[in-house]
């Protein structure tokens, strides 16, 4: 499938999910730019402040050789005739205080790459601080929530048919940095904060994650149920 078709597919969903402007920052001085034309942009490109841009730092190849060895043979550079075609932008975000926190999208795939990222812009500074883990760098950020010591990130891999490939999801120490990849089957597309425990949106479902344990449950005509796993994903939707 054209990559062109996938992006506007994206920007689709993206755009309708977050339609209202979103402003932060002293005086709401910043607003968060994304396209107005979902046929040509799918995402966010960066943060505005008045009329100047500040474009979301974009990968190098010499870190996604670095942090995606693997991904080398898989999407090798020859296929792209040397070039490291890729457009990563901001994807999910959450405001705290002044910062906007947010985790970077890509599409990976038909020579098209990108190295998952996520991070802040800081407006006192006018700058984005960004974290590349190994553990995430192969997967965009599908959801992201904030919390005062941890960051937890849900990760996927948006590849050819606009096949989600899930990626589980991660937990992230803002003190020390250290972080723990979680390896679940099921697309976590959103994370919140539910007492003790975090409830995550899945297709079809959801789950709960409390004290390293998940729990899954399924809806379907209406009901809900506990399953022992989620369906694999469709190919197409």
């Amino acid at each position: 499938m054209r990559r062109s078709l996938i992006c506007c597919f994206a920007a689709a969903l993206f755009c309708i999910a977050q339609s209202k402007e979103v402003r932060f920052g002293p005086n709401n001085a910043f607003r968060l730019e994304c396209g107005k034309d979902v046929t040509t942009a799918n995402e966010c490109p960066g943060v505005m402040e008045g009329t100047k841009l500040y474009p979301l730092p974009q990968s190098t190849l010499d870190s996604y050789i670095r942090l995606r060895t693997a991904d080398i043979k898989r999407n090798p550079i020859s296929a792209t005739s040397g070039q490291y075609l890729r457009e990563e932008f901001i994807g999910p975000y959450q405001i705290e205080g002044n910062r906007l926190w947010f985790g970077n999208s890509f599409y990976d795939n038909e020579g098209w790459r990108g190295v998952g990222a996520f991070g802040y812009f800081d407006p006192s500074a006018r700058r984005y601080e960004m974290f590349s883990p190994p553990e995430i760098a192969r997967y965009e950020i599908k959801a992201i929530l904030v919390e005062p010591d941890k960051v937890w990130l849900g990760l996927d891999r948006s590849i050819e048919d606009i096949s989600p490939e899930p990626g589980g999801f991660a937990e992230w120490n803002r003190t020390t940095h250290a972080i723990h990849r979680y390896d679940v089957e099921f697309e976590v597309s959103k994370i919140e904060r539910s007492g003790d425990a975090l409830r995550l949106t899945s297709i079809g479902g959801y789950a709960i994650f409390r004290d390293g344990r998940i729990t899954r449950y399924k809806t379907e005509n209406g009901e809900t149920v506990a399953v022992e796993r989620f369906p694999p994903l469709p190919s197409h939707y």
